[in-house]
């Protein structure tokens, strides 16, 4: 059996379709088998990079430069933008289809559906098979839970990450909002287009790459969008301030606040960011807040998601 990935990133299409699959990869990996990547990653640097320590027993950047067999491979489909009549997604041409879809996945033919997220708040009309919960939610191997220091600097561990490619220049707003603030903490920043650079001694740039996992296994407080990454921060069992970027995190910035489990912090309205600058304060300062968001989201995902996701993709 051959299981082929398909899904871009980009920076105006952001990672978290490759993220997903490449935690379902590892996992298959893990069980020998057979996992060829299809897409286009070329102006991602970082992702190009992560993908290419991934031992795939093959890679195409292109759909026509991959012929499928439908006896032996297994299709697993992560996108929004592939037309539904587009032939290389086609059911004649695959054993089965899996895809990992929200509210504004096209309507594909598959044989399996896995929508990542806590709630049970949507399922699609139509379905064969729908996975769904905090039990189906992939996640890369790498990712473990918060390590508990004592912080003996007294310093706040604050990370800023817009997503894979911050291509709103989240980093850029949450900085200009915590700049304000005399608190005493320290910042890493995640992006490669900062546009301010009048930042104090409490603000390091870092470039996206995989210095993220490290720098978030201690943080105490991350400001990321409503995206894969802030799933991932969640799963970590760190306390989380979100911002809303485009319509596809509309579903997780609604429901994550109705849990309370992570705190929203600002949209992004007509090109700039409204950030709720008393919101980023008082997660900032009041201890009382974070722990309840950090007992909140205490053992809501076990870091299983993507072995019972493949379980399920065998089957078919």
């Amino acid at each position: 059996m051959r299981y082929v990935l398909r899904a871009d990133a980009s920076q105006t299409m952001g990672s978290g379709h490759v993220m997903r699959l490449f935690a379902i990869a590892e996992e298959l990996l893990v069980r020998d088998q057979k996992v060829i990547f299809v897409g286009g990653v070329s102006n991602v640097q970082w992702l190009k990079q992560r993908l290419s320590e991934i031992d795939f027993f093959e890679t195409f950047e292109k759909d026509l430069m991959f012929i499928s067999n439908p006896i032996t491979d297994v299709l697993i489909l992560d996108t929004y933008h592939i037309p539904v009549e587009n032939y290389f997604i086609q059911k004649k041409n695959w054993k089965a289809i899996a895809a990992l879809v929200d509210k504004t996945t096209p309507n594909y033919d598959v044989d399996l559906q896995i929508y990542p997220s806590i709630t049970l708040d949507w399922k699609p009309m139509t379905v064969k098979r729908f996975l769904t919960g905090p039990k189906y939610i992939p996640l890369r191997k790498s990712i473990i839970k918060n390590i508990e220091i004592e912080n003996v600097s007294d310093k706040l561990k604050i990370v800023v990450v817009g997503g894979g490619t911050d291509l709103h220049n989240f980093a850029n707003a949450i900085a200009m909002s915590l700049m304000s603030l005399p608190d005493i903490f320290q910042v890493n920043l995640f992006s490669d287009h900062m546009n301010n650079q009048d930042l104090d001694s409490r603000f390091t740039i870092i470039p996206f790459g995989t210095d993220l996992d490290e720098k978030v296994n201690d943080a105490d407080l991350v400001f990321t969008t409503a995206s894969t990454s802030c799933l991932e921060f969640i799963a970590r069992e760190i306390t989380v301030g979100m911002g809303c970027a485009v319509d596809n995190q509309e579903q997780y910035y609604d429901s994550f606040r109705k849990l309370n489990i992570a705190v929203p912090i600002g949209r992004y309205i007509n090109g700039s960011w409204k950030i709720d600058h008393d919101k980023i304060k008082d997660l900032i300062t009041n201890t009382d807040l974070r722990e309840e968001l950090k007992l909140n989201i205490k053992n809501i995902i076990d870091l299983n998601g993507s072995k019972r996701i493949v379980d399920e993709i065998v089957k078919l």
